[in-house]
């Protein structure tokens, strides 16, 4: 199910900041943070939550935590989707994050009954995001989820098509497919390389 957040005024605001030209390395980061953060807070229904003892400041009280065994596993898709996972990461307690790249298996990743949200920056053709999800359909996971700062719709909606219990979480979806190379690149933009040739 796609879960589309381009019409949410906080999440127009925090996307804003990322398409801005004049934005780059750790500004950049930080915006792909923020929006990573607000992703959270829709992946965060999905999540099995227990009563636990807590010292409020009045003395002990109850709070909540998220129960153990269940925990949720972020998979970051390198490069660009490092900094979006950073901002669901850090808004989940107990999360686990995993950098993935072309070269790395995920068959040891212990996920059987957790959640999983595989995220980056870009989904435009949607092929990284196939390849991650069947790996990840074979761990037994609880619950999956893809979030993505912008996804090109012709694509995303063939992912959605094609993986009807996978929820894709996607700050904004665009009409447009577009490709950036050097300057324009968002991993170059955001880790300061977009002259160093590193994205084709």
């Amino acid at each position: 199910m796609l879960i589309d957040h381009t019409n949410k005024p906080m999440m127009r605001l925090r996307v804003n900041r990322t398409r801005q030209a004049d934005l780059s390395g750790p500004m950049l980061a930080e915006a792909h943070r923020s929006v990573g953060v607000e992703l959270a807070a829709s992946i965060a229904i999905h999540l099995t939550l227990e009563e636990t003892p807590i010292e409020h400041v009045t003395g002990p009280s109850t709070g909540v935590q998220i129960k153990p065994g269940s925990e949720l596993i972020v998979i970051a898709m390198m490069r660009a989707g490092l900094f979006v996972a950073e901002g669901i990461w850090a808004s989940i307690p107990g999360s686990t994050l995993v950098l993935q790249s072309v070269n790395v298996s995920l068959q040891t990743l212990r996920a059987k009954d957790r959640t999983i949200v595989i995220v980056d920056s870009v989904i435009n053709t949607g092929n990284s995001i196939r390849n991650v999800l069947a790996m990840v359909k074979k761990l037994e996971p609880s619950y999956v989820a893809v979030a993505s700062l912008v996804a090109f719709r012709g694509n995303l909606d063939k992912l959605v098509d094609d993986f009807p219990d996978v929820d894709f979480h996607v700050a904004r979806v665009s009409d447009h497919s577009y490709v950036g190379k050097g300057p324009t690149d968002t991993g170059s933009r955001l880790f300061g390389t977009t002259n160093w040739g590193l994205e084709s």
